[in-house]
């Protein structure tokens, strides 16, 4: 089983340049609260709380208020993009989503990156120097970091020029070279720290190319006994802090800076049921992947109970001229999107309505062995 993981590895780029084939704002403390407002969204604050719920908004920090002086912050509150406020609770200020960027690499193996508008429109193609690929990507800074081909984790400006962080194309260190990015969001200790899955290993990765070893485990393709994950995903709840790690046989796990990891599923290369590239964090609660069942080849998008420590298919399809590579969720619906290749020459974005089980494309590129998506990140816009 070692063997058939290490074909579906991504064949790793020479790094840097061999691409793939393949309104109102809380108040000060001196200023008073106006308690003759009878305005629903400037109640005072409950003095003589009794319930836990400091500003009666119907949420309590246990139930995931974010800021229980204020009525104008909670899971349930839509985001008002001006107010300097993480309205709903989702560890962003003032974001409004506004589409994908999509990592493609096209039939001549060049990389680059796709920008597309919230009603799938092409607002912007960025052509990747260096020959570099993003087989994964997230947002950095007012660009993105990338698993370069399986080599390197690299970063990359608005125009598309490519620069190598750290290099990971040595397999005598890295076995599986480098697999899935996430960002880690300021406020949890490692502000500014690029996260990288190894299969063996979550790796933090500095902007100065600095990389520490943030959690490992053992991954042995000869004794399913000894066996504990093969991680090659990761997502970042941005509420939190915490991260998701997805194994390609169907296990999962969670890492916090204090915490450490938690295995919650182990992954079963000997007899697996689910097999998965990629997961992401919705909005409110919840890990999701894309993936396939291992035994009959349905395809769907899967929540993790943590309470049964199993996957819990959501959204179903037996379509198969299409496999789903990478998934990301719009925070403001909850809609799922996946990059695709349809029938291997038509790479595709899908959408999976949440909850319908309606799923159509929302961007395609209607050319003849156009290349392939990979990777695909949630853009969301900032007001003031």
């Amino acid at each position: 089983m070692r063997t058939a993981l290490l074909l579906l590895v991504l064949p790793l780029a020479t790094v840097g340049c061999t691409p793939l084939d393949t309104g109102f704002q809380k108040p000060d403390t001196d200023e008073p609260v106006d308690t003759a407002d009878t305005d629903t969204d400037t109640e005072p604050i409950d003095t003589a709380d009794t319930d836990g719920d400091l500003d009666d908004d119907g949420f309590t920090p246990e139930d995931g208020d974010c800021d229980d002086d204020n009525i104008r912050v909670s899971p349930a509150r839509e985001e008002d993009d001006s107010d300097g406020l993480d309205n709903d609770c989702d560890g962003r200020v003032d974001e409004e989503w506004s589409g994908f960027s999509v990592g493609r690499v096209d039939d001549n193996g060049a990389g680059s990156i796709i920008v597309l508008d919230t009603i799938g429109r092409d607002d912007d193609t960025v052509n990747l120097s260096n020959g570099c690929v993003p087989s994964w990507l997230d947002h950095y800074g007012e660009g993105w970091a990338i698993s370069n081909g399986g080599a390197a984790v690299s970063v990359v400006d608005v125009a598309g020029t490519c620069t190598d962080l750290a290099d990971f194309s040595d397999t005598e260190v890295y076995e599986y070279g480098v697999w899935g990015i996430a960002t880690m969001p300021d406020g949890f200790g490692l502000d500014g720290i690029v996260l990288a899955t190894t299969v063996t290993s979550l790796e933090g990765v500095a902007a100065d190319g600095t990389v520490t070893q943030l959690a490992s485990w053992v991954v042995d393709f000869e004794d399913i006994a000894a066996h504990e994950f093969a991680a090659v995903s990761a997502a970042v709840d941005p509420a939190t802090g915490q991260v998701g790690l997805f194994d390609y046989f169907g296990g999962f796990g969670t890492w916090t800076p204090d915490g450490g990891l938690v295995v919650h599923r182990k992954g079963d290369w000997e007899s697996p049921t689910l097999m998965t590239t990629s997961g992401a964090h919705r909005d409110g609660g919840g890990w999701y992947t894309q993936g396939t069942d291992a035994t009959t080849g349905a395809m769907g998008v899967y929540q993790f109970d943590l309470d049964a420590g199993d996957w819990v298919l959501i959204e179903g399809w037996a379509d198969d001229t299409w496999s789903p590579a990478q998934v990301a969720i719009d925070g403001d619906s909850g809609d799922f999107y996946l990059t695709a290749n349809v029938s291997g020459i038509f790479p595709s974005v899908y959408r999976i309505v949440d909850g319908s089980g309606y799923a159509a494309d929302f961007f395609r590129i209607e050319t003849d062995y156009a290349g392939y998506f990979y990777g695909i990140a949630t853009n969301y816009t900032h007001g003031g």
